[in-house]
């Protein structure tokens, strides 16, 4: 494996490293960590607050024993997937490696290192907003309609996790429809994609 090649893996590790070190072992969870773990014990489809995947995500930890580790762990991964993500995307964009570091380096010391601390919906929430955004540059890059079903799977786990993913349509819609790309919506594949979703 060459040096080019750890660099990734190494800001991954660097990531869940600040995710445990930068939280002191003095405090509690925060409240609304409890909400959400609590949700374990009274699965449902969905609840006042959320729609129910941090619950699912929730009994994940519960089974793993409900340890301050698994709490924060899972939004360490959620914000190390997003930083993956960002470095894909950035390489599927036609970018060099430099672009790649810069990218992930805004990414790991943005206000995200806060919200990765925090067992809420909001880690998986930017995760599934970057995913869906990098399936849509995979999909005009190759025209490959795979990519679409695997942004309506993202658009649906980012719905089952937070409904505010409809915004990200409400303002992908419009501007699809001012560019050149509006041929999507002419495909048979995507007419019943987007009624789907």
């Amino acid at each position: 494996m060459t040096k080019k090649n750890l660099i990734l893996p190494g800001f991954i590790v660097l990531k869940f490293l600040l995710q445990y070190v930068l939280i002191s072992p003095q405090y509690d969870l925060q409240r609304d960590e409890y909400l959400h773990l609590d949700q374990a014990n009274h699965l449902a489809r969905g609840y006042v607050s959320v729609p129910p995947f941090t619950s699912w995500v929730s009994l994940i930890i519960k089974v793993l024993g409900n340890g301050v580790f698994w709490v924060k762990f899972f939004p360490a991964l959620f914000g190390a997937l997003t930083m993956v993500v960002v470095w894909k995307a950035i390489k599927e964009l036609n970018r060099n490696l430099y672009a790649q570091i810069l990218g992930i380096v805004c990414v790991l010391f943005s206000a995200l290192l806060r919200l990765n601390t925090l067992f809420q919906p909001n880690s998986f929430d930017v995760l599934s907003w970057t995913a869906f955004y990098f399936i849509l540059i995979k999909y005009f890059n190759t025209k490959n309609t795979k990519w679409l079903f695997v942004a309506a799977i993202v658009f649906a786990l980012g719905f089952l996790n937070k409904y505010n993913i409809v915004f990200l349509m409400i303002g992908f819609l419009p501007a699809i429809l001012l560019t050149e790309q509006r041929k999507v919506f002419l495909e048979k594949s995507s007419i019943g994609l987007f009624y789907w979703c």
